[in-house]
Parts: structure tokens; C-alpha cells; sequence
């Protein structure tokens, strides 16, 4: 009998071991299908992945300012006439899916009292206008933090590239270029502090660094002007808010210098007394005769500058299934925000290498709105005057009169409308625009004002978009 314990004890003991050595895989497999379910749950709380695939056709009656293979639409070109034939009377047609994006929004990370966000957003883009490859590249890259230290008031500061101030609020369209040129269109690295009083006013400050989107000058489009400056682009703004209703007010300031450094001047003197030094340092007096001449060179610096102020205000209110939208700006220059302008040399000053510069001013402005969710309906209408240069200055030589690339100098004023129909299925969005530019073209005087010889030029458009956003 005392056997028979001893062998069902014996028994027992190892069914349990057994039981123990199945149980541990099991064991194992739960715990890792629970830390795979623990880090799935993390990226949920922390990552969003986002974008789209976005193909674009279109058709133009007329030749035109574009850039991205057509797809980014200025204004029509201007007349060209050859034995009477307007050279830019002509259609052309265009199908691209190059403007597909790629982002990712990264929130809800905390260390201490201050809450931490962050976005990288990029895209397909044709950078180089004479390649057919599209390139992908940065469009948006920054960091948040954020303080709440009461009710009645949070703060933050935004590190980073995104949308200018100026530009952030766009029209309602489905074009690639969303109202440009008769809206700021720029993206730049900056430094924006936010200030929320209640619910209902917040101050927005902050710096601007030129990316892709530059100045004018002597040398091409390019931020060197800027950085030689050495002060960024700054801004002011004031936000209210209430209901449905959005406004907004500010203005940046930005500095800039077309040229730095220094330049060699070469003086050529003649029947004059000059002073000139021995080996010894000594100096001596000569007399240059009538039939001889010495050459001085000297390295004098540039003392330029030019300070440019860019005033806005926008309205927008939002109901059930629409939205209207307003802005309107007080440009100068503004060619690094794709806007039709620039500056000129208005005087040469005493040092006989720098120049006095005044900008272009024009205003800029659109009203556009949306209605409806599954069916939509959008529209914008937007208007462009250009006034020449501040103050009824001169210019100088037309060599030194810098503008921006993607405008012409010989514009007076221009309008567009553009009403678009969408359908939205699910994530899939179907969209067919009707575009109409005209431009006032003339003969320019030596103020840059537009006022002879006018006649206006449009283009009729007909964009066709299909996006699937993700």
C-alpha cells in the first residue's frame, strides 16, 4: 500500500511538471500578443498617419504663368503678336498625379506641465521647372509645446516650418495654387508664439526665415538678401473668435539687403595734387598733369536696405455644411509670397555703389465660399490692383527694378472666378472647376505704374481632380 502512495504521489508531481512546461509557451504567447497590442495602442495615441493620392487635368484656352507642370496657375501671358498672330493664343492640355502628400501628425506627449506636438508633412514637386521628375520634398516640419496654466489663458510656441501667417488662411478651391496669385502663398521656417486670453482672443508673434519661397535682387530669387540683413521676417497678429465666426488681423515686417559686402571702385584722376606715400610712410605732394593719369582703386562697403510692411485682415464664418471666407492685404513688394510685385533702385547714394530702393504696393484680396457635404459647391473671386512704386518714386534704370518671377511688370490689375463642383464619396472626392483669369495688360512708366496702352487678356481653365485621402 505504501507503495502504491508513493507511486500516485510520483505520478502527481510529474503530470504537474508537464502541465507547467505546456502552460509556459502559452504564457509567453499571451504576453507578447500583449505587448504587440500595448505598442499598437501607443502608436494609435501618438502617430496619424495622413494624406492623399491626387490626380489633376486640365485644359487652358490660352498660354500661360505656370509652374509644376502647368498644374500651379498664375495668370494667362500677355499678347505677342508676330505678322498679327498672337503667338499665345493658343490651348494646352495637362494630366499629372505628382501632387500626391505624405504626413504624419505626432501629439499627446507631456514632460511635466508642457504638452508636446509635432508634424512633418511632404509632397511630390516638380522643384526644377525645366525637369519632368517629381521630387519629393518638405512641406511642413515643427514641433509644439503648449502651457495651460489657467482657464482664461494657454500659450505656445510653434519651432519650425509651416504655413506664413499671411498665407495660412486659404480660399476655397480645389486648384493647386488656392487663390495665388490674389492671396499670399507661402511656407517658411519660423518661430510663432501664441497667446490664448479665454476662449475668444488670442496674440500671435513671432519670426520668419526664407526657404522656398524668396526675394528678388541682383542676384535671382534667393533668402541671401534676407540672411544679410540679419533680422528674420517679423509678425504680429490678433485673432477673435466666437461661434462660427473667425477674424484676423496682422502684418509682417521684413528687412532685407540686395547687396553686401563690398566692391572694389576704380577712380581715375587727372591734373589734380594728390597725397601719396614713400617706402618710408612719408607723404608727399604730386602733381598729376593734364596729359597723365593715375588710378585710385578703393574697397568700399554697400550701405543698403530696404524695410517692407505687409498689412491683412480675414473674416471667415462657418454654419452647418458652408463657409464664406474674405481676406484682403496691403502688399509691398511681396514677390516671396508668389504675389505680383517687387522693388527698384530709386537713387544712387553719395558712396557711388549703393542704392536707395522703394518698393511696388498693391492690394490683394478674394472672397470665397463652400456649401454642402456629400454634393459641394465652392466658388472664389478674387481681384488684384497694382500701384506702381511707394510715394511716386523714379526708377532708377530698369536694370535695378527686381521683381518677382512668377508676375510681370506691365500689370495693372487682374480678377478671377472660379466656381467648382465636388462629390465626395467615403474617402474619394471627385471635383470639376471652371477657372476664368483676365489681366490687364499696358505700357508701364517710369513710376511703374500701368496706365497706357491697356487691354485685358483672359484665360479660360477647366481643372478635373479625383483624390483618394488616407
Amino acid at each position: 500500500m505504501k507503495r502504491i502512495f508513493m507511486f500516485l504521489a510520483l505520478s502527481a508531481s510529474l503530470l504537474g511538471a508537464a502541465d507547467a512546461v505546456a502552460q509556459e509557451p502559452a504564457d509567453k504567447a499571451a504576453r507578447k500578443a500583449a505587448r504587440k497590442e500595448a505598442v499598437k495602442e501607443e502608436l494609435k495615441a501618438h502617430f496619424k498617419p495622413y494624406g492623399f493620392i491626387r490626380t489633376y487635368g486640365f485644359y487652358d484656352t490660352r498660354a500661360t504663368k505656370s509652374l509644376t507642370e502647368d498644374l500651379f496657375f498664375f495668370i494667362p501671358l500677355d499678347q505677342s503678336l508676330v505678322n498679327g498672330t498672337d503667338v499665345n493664343a493658343v490651348g494646352n492640355f495637362g494630366y499629372q498625379a505628382l501632387t500626391t502628400r505624405l504626413g504624419l501628425d505626432i501629439k499627446g506627449y507631456k514632460f511635466g506641465g508642457t504638452a508636446i506636438e509635432a508634424k512633418i508633412e511632404a509632397d511630390f514637386y516638380c522643384l526644377n521647372s525645366g525637369g519632368n521628375v517629381a521630387t519629393l520634398r518638405m512641406r511642413q516640419a515643427y514641433a509644439k509645446l503648449s502651457w495651460e496654466p489657467s482657464e482664461k489663458f494657454s500659450h505656445s510656441l510653434l519651432i519650425g516650418q509651416t504655413w506664413h501667417p499671411l498665407a495660412a488662411d486659404l480660399a476655397n478651391t480645389i486648384a493647386l495654387e488656392t487663390g495665388a496669385p490674389f492671396s499670399p502663398f507661402n511656407r517658411s521656417a519660423q518661430i510663432m508664439y501664441n497667446a490664448n486670453f479665454g476662449k475668444h482672443i488670442s496674440l500671435s508673434a513671432g519670426f520668419i526665415e526664407q526657404m522656398q519661397y524668396r526675394s528678388s535682387g541682383p542676384d535671382g530669387g534667393t533668402n541671401k538678401y534676407q540672411r544679410h540683413a540679419i533680422l528674420p521676417e517679423a509678425y504680429l497678429g490678433l485673432t477673435f473668435k466666437s461661434g462660427g465666426f473667425l477674424g484676423r488681423v496682422g502684418v509682417s515686417a521684413l528687412s532685407i539687403r540686395p547687396h553686401y559686402g563690398y566692391a572694389t571702385t576704380t577712380a581715375t584722376i587727372s591734373g589734380e595734387t594728390i597725397t601719396v606715400n614713400d617706402t618710408d610712410g612719408n607723404p608727399h605732394q604730386i602733381k598729376i598733369s593734364d596729359d597723365k593719369t593715375v588710378t585710385n582703386k578703393t574697397d568700399k562697403k554697400y550701405d543698403e536696405w530696404l524695410t517692407t510692411f505687409n498689412p491683412f485682415i480675414f473674416l471667415q464664418y462657418t454654419g452647418k455644411n458652408w463657409q464664406i471666407k474674405a481676406k484682403s492685404a496691403f502688399v509691398q513688394s511681396g514677390e516671396h509670397m508668389q504675389l505680383n510685385g517687387g522693388y527698384a533702385a530709386t537713387a544712387l547714394k553719395a558712396d557711388g555703389i549703393s542704392y536707395e530702393y522703394t518698393p511696388t504696393q498693391s492690394s490683394v484680396s478674394f472672397i470665397s465660399a463652400t456649401v454642402g457635404k456629400k454634393f459641394q459647391g465652392l466658388c472664389m473671386v478674387g481681384y488684384v490692383k497694382c500701384f506702381g512704386l511707394a510715394g511716386g518714386k523714379t526708377i532708377l534704370d530698369d536694370k535695378l527694378y527686381y521683381f518677382s518671377g512668377n508676375g510681370f511688370k506691365n500689370i495693372n490689375q487682374m480678377m478671377r472666378v472660379s466656381p467648382t463642383f465636388a462629390y465626395n464619396l467615403g474617402k474619394m472626392q471627385f471635383a470639376l472647376e471652371y477657372d476664368y483669369t483676365v489681366v490687364q495688360y499696358g505700357t508701364r512708366d517710369d513710376r511703374g505704374r500701368v496706365n497706357a496702352d491697356l487691354h485685358w487678356v483672359g484665360n479660360h481653365r477647366i481643372l478635373a481632380m479625383a483624390k483618394f485621402s488616407f
